[in-house]
């Protein structure tokens, strides 16, 4: 029995690219947030 534990369980290879995925969009989401222009007011005349 030479097989590792990742070997023998190749789903946690998903789990672990969700989780780093989920972890990068929350991250540039935050800094979008944070960062993000001030509002301008548009003023419409007729």
């Amino acid at each position: 029995m030479n097989s590792s534990f990742l070997n023998r369980h190749p789903w946690i290879y998903i789990v672990l690219a969700f989780v780093l995925l989920i972890s990068a969009w929350s991250a540039l989401i935050t800094l979008a947030v944070k960062n993000s222009p001030e509002t301008i007011e548009v003023m419409h005349q007729k």
